[in-house]
């Protein structure tokens, strides 16, 4: 063997000389299982191979999640703290300027102050131009040379002089006054004795600030986005607050200046001191409890400086502290979302191991005729797994850190960045590893201690039969699985039917039951496909010859192959039972996660478009102009508009017994069903057409909101009287509109019914209109941000411009959110990746098992041809079977969910989700289904070609 070793030069050279290595080492003492089984993994490194890259796979993934986690909680405080535009704001209650200005110094000059602004503000009513009349309550803005307010400011100018002032653009103001007159504003001073003292300023406009949200947010002292404004950015309007905007040193010190020497404690002009810190100093992403203690430090440093007290805002503190259990929702949310790939993954390992093990038997009777203990022998077993779980951890952290880019999608920048994947991520997938490798082998390792060396020694063990009370659990699995199937396809929501039997029966001993199986329901609905599956893998392919027969019937024109084929199935029962569980679940997994998302997906952009009306909505301030605006609008952007439509929103109430208030929208029936957007199952009773046919042929008719409909027992053809201004109208009801809900009490609308225009224009000015806006259909690829800007360029008098696109957008840029769907999509394609090798790795280690019958096979005659065509057919009828499976539940199950998200809101949601299943969904299933057949089919022909001998083929050739 040395002499082969030193003059080895032939392609084998590295297995041989592997071979020598490795006999050296087991030379050393072969009853340490330590180095028995490091000899072992050397001598067959490709058995261990197969579970190797299984768990790398697992531990890839599980690095990749906490990466991910990681980046995506970074990503949102970024986003929370983008939303916060001053730091900290001190209020500096009755200071004189100079205090002002050397508490600014103090507080600039402290470690982490990145900046220091002034800002003095005070409402009061301005005059006319022409006779000092009221006007208006206009906000008194001002600000120091350095502020950064300008940062914002378009067309900033160089320097506002004294008693100069520029008006907010937006504000009605602006409408009203031009460049070069004159503004008089008197400030009421009062005293402790006497009459009050009048401070006049006599306000030059010098032109009009146009400023970002941010700027003019801090000038109208809006110094953080609201919460709400976050969540529902369609609802939020900034205000449009007359502000006028003055220089601090050259017009406001000397309001402050007689203010402090005639009345120090008015606090007529509040002064807030607004302080920026620096951020990167004091902020760490990955430690937020630090990152408040130091702005909560710096806080108190600054309000010793101010003696501000109470009278201090610390913008930061709030959204580190909320952030800090957004961040562990996060954690939590990305991991309860990875369960169903670790589950696969273990499973992966564990049929990969059963089959290892198969391959090791006659190994195992080996090492116990020369004496190895049962201990020993799983103690090689589980030493093997432990270096192979360290090993798969390694490559599962460089996995990770390779794939950052792709987790994180924060671009390259994130690759090398040592705080997204941690020592915390290295250890915890290090320990990931090894649980998954010793999950997956620990039966397995049992099995092989506990064999007798008869038993090892066989070519083939027979089918052990299943124990009674081992049948009863896949029974209990198939039958509870089955149930859920069956809520899932008849769109039951259990838990709502359940509330409604308890809230009838109202009994102690009946809710404790309805609660239990409530309970049970809902984890049903995570395991219960999983359950399904278990179940029938094991009671139709394992534990019956059901599944086998089919078999032989659908393969019987492969004559005597087909037959042969349908008997080595048999062989292997709980090993092709373990496939087709694996391949349905994943591709159920697979069909159900692409079904949701694209169904979330079309959800969002259908809730999207109701809010907004339209591609764009314009709110017109008086109802009397929206006609000329509606003119001046398409004159503009005529060539971005296909059809346009007015909407007029007002109230009524009903007559009779039942008090009720009905808002109402008085449309133009044609022009807005051509423009507005609504779904068909919003009406009931009759179509949105026909019922809008009826608004235009009919002027007193009306389409009743549903829950009004239901409260007074209205029907199709019935009317109701309401009083519509100082009209009492007697609508006829050709239809409903909206979910059947409402207010109890029948005092409120929740949504709205729908009249004809012909009704608002015949009651005129005594209905109250709260609401007016055009809506607007784009021709197809214009751009609605752009038309919605254009609209707002144009100086009309409208309060606000929706538009579609802006909206979607917006709705889009959670970062939370967006992070755990890209989770779920990055969990597909893990998934499929753990079942294609998987199933891969099974068939090459059945093939491998199989080698000697197969020689045998190919000697006595069977091509290359017919051995592919037998092998292919014992594994691709349980592939196909699984496939089939998987892709039915996985739909039932998408069904199932969709339909018990809709009847938790059926009576409160205008938009409902539905299924759909895109080109892009289809895309991505096909593409697992083929992955998965591929990595069956390939295998199979590699390895099929090595039985069939260079010899063999060359005597046939002849």
């Amino acid at each position: 063997m040395d002499t082969q070793c030193a003059s080895a030069h032939s392609a084998t050279v590295l297995n041989i000389r592997l071979k020598c290595v490795t006999k050296r080492i087991a030379q050393i003492d072969l009853n340490m299982p330590m180095l028995y089984a490091i000899t072992h993994v050397l001598r067959s490194w490709r058995l261990f191979l197969a579970l190797l890259i299984g768990i790398t796979l697992a531990s890839t993934f599980f690095a990749g999640i906490d990466i991910k986690a990681n980046a995506t909680a970074k990503q949102a405080l970024e986003q929370d703290l983008s939303q916060v535009y001053v730091d900290m704001v001190a209020s500096l209650p009755n200071m004189r300027p100079g205090d002002i200005i050397n508490a600014s110094k103090d507080v600039a000059g402290l470690s982490g102050v990145a900046g220091v602004e002034a800002i003095s503000f005070f409402e009061i009513p301005i005059g006319s131009l022409a006779n000092d009349a009221f006007v208006d309550l206009a906000r008194i803005v001002g600000i120091q040379n350095h502020s950064r307010v300008y940062d914002g400011w378009l067309g900033r100018p160089r320097e506002i002089g004294e008693n100069e002032t520029y008006v907010l653009k937006d504000s009605v103001l602006a409408q009203k006054v031009a460049v070069g007159d004159g503004i008089p504003v008197n400030i009421s001073i009062y005293q402790y004795q006497g009459p009050p003292v009048f401070v006049a300023l006599n306000l030059t406009v010098k032109g009009f600030a146009q400023l970002d949200d941010k700027s003019e947010s801090i000038v109208l002292g809006d110094y953080s986005i609201p919460y709400y404004q976050v969540v529902y950015p369609q609802s939020y309007e900034l205000r449009t607050t007359n502000a006028l905007i003055v220089d601090w040193e050259k017009t406001v010190q000397r309001v402050l200046d007689t203010l402090w020497r005639l009345y120090p404690s008015s606090g007529q002009v509040g002064t807030n001191l607004l302080i920026y810190l620096n951020r990167n100093a004091l902020i760490n992403p990955w430690d937020v409890t630090t990152s408040i203690t130091n702005i909560r430090a710096l806080q108190a440093q600054i309000q010793t400086r101010t003696m501000a007290g109470y009278s201090f805002q610390n913008n930061l503190d709030m959204v580190l502290t909320s952030f800090r259990f957004k961040s562990q929702g996060i954690q939590f949310s990305f991991m309860f979302l990875s369960l169903p790939i670790f589950f696969m993954a273990w499973y992966v390992g564990t049929t990969v191991s059963d089959v290892s093990f198969s391959l090791r038997r006659r190994e195992i009777g080996l090492l116990s005729t020369k004496g190895f203990s049962r201990g020993q022998i799983r103690g090689i077993f589980l030493t093997e797994t432990i270096m192979l779980g360290l090993l798969g951890g390694l490559l599962g952290v460089l996995g990770g850190f390779l794939l950052n880019p792709l987790f994180s999608q924060a671009g390259t920048e994130m690759l090398l960045n040592p705080q997204v994947i941690s020592l915390y991520t290295l250890v915890s997938t290090l320990i990931f590893g090894v649980i998954i490798a010793l999950l997956s082998t620990y039966s397995s390792a049992k099995r092989a201690s506990r064999l007798a060396t008869v038993d090892a020694l066989r070519e083939y063990l027979p089918t052990e039969e299943m124990k009674p009370y081992k049948r009863r659990w896949p029974w209990v699995a198939f039958i509870l699985g089955t149930y859920k199937l069956i809520i899932f396809l008849f769109g039951v929501n259990v838990t709502v039917l359940l509330t409604k039997i308890n809230m009838a029966g109202q009994n102690f001993i009946l809710m404790i039951f309805i609660g239990i199986a409530a309970a049970i329901d809902y984890a049903l609905t995570y395991i219960g496909p999983l359950l399904f599956f278990w179940g029938a893998t094991k009671l139709f392919i394992q534990s019956s010859l059901k599944f086998q027969e089919l078999t032989t019937r659908v393969a019987r024109f492969l004559g005597d192959l087909g037959a042969l084929a349908t008997k080595n199935v048999r062989r292997n029962p709980a090993r092709s039972a373990a496939i087709a569980f694996l391949i349905a679940l994943i591709i159920s997994y697979g069909a159900q996660v692409t079904t949701q998302l694209a169904s979330e997906q079309d959800f969002n952009t259908r809730t999207v478009y109701a809010q907004v009306g339209a591609d764009v909505s314009v709110y017109v301030n008086s109802p009397n102009e929206a006609k000329n605006v509606s003119l001046m609008v398409l004159a503009n952007v005529s060539t971005s508009v296909e059809n346009s439509t007015i909407e007029y929103s007002l109230s009524s109430t009903s007559t009779g017994a039942n008090y009720v208030a009905v808002n109402m929208k008085a449309v133009e029936p044609e022009s807005w069903l051509r423009v507005a957007y609504y779904d068909g199952d919003m009406f009931t009773g009759n179509s949105a057409e026909a019922a809008f046919q009826s608004l235009l042929t009919e002027k007193d008719a009306i389409i009743l909101e549903k829950s009004i409909a239901k409260l007074l027992d209205l029907h199709l053809g019935d009317f109701i009287t309401l009083t519509v201004g100082n009209t009492s109208k007697k609508m006829n009801v050709v239809g409903y509109f909206g979910p059947e809900t409402g207010d109890e009490q029948g005092t409120v609308s929740q949504y709205w019914s729908f009249v004809s225009e012909e009704l608002y224009e015949e009651v005129g000015t005594s209905v109250n209109v709260y609401s007016t806006r055009m809506l607007l259909k784009l021709k197809p690829g214009e751009n609605g941000t752009a038309v919605a800007e254009n609209i707002r360029s144009l100086g009309l008098n409208v309060s606000r411009v929706d538009s579609f696109a802006e909206e979607y957008a917006r709705s889009q840029s959670d970062v939370a959110t967006m992070g755990s769907l890209d989770a779920q999509r990055l969990g597909i394609v893990f998934a499929v990746l753990a079942a294609s090798v998987g199933t891969s790795l099974v068939s090459v280690v059945s093939m491998r098992e199989r080698s000697r019958e197969a020689t045998i096979m190919s000697v006595k005659g069977l091509s290359y041809k017919q051995l592919v065509v037998m092998f292919l057919t014992e594994n691709l009828a349980v592939v196909t079977f699984a496939i089939v499976l998987g892709i039915s539940v996985g739909f039932v199950a998408a069904y199932g969910n969709i339909s018990a998200t809709n009847s938790f809101t059926a009576s409160t949601a205008i938009i409902k989700h539905r299924l759909i299943f895109p080109v892009d969904a289809a895309l991505v299933l096909i593409s697992c289904v083929a992955l998965i057949i591929v990595s069956t089919i390939l295998p199979i022909l590699i390895i099929s070609r090595g039985y069939v001998t260079k010899l063999e083929r060359m005597v046939r050739l002849r």
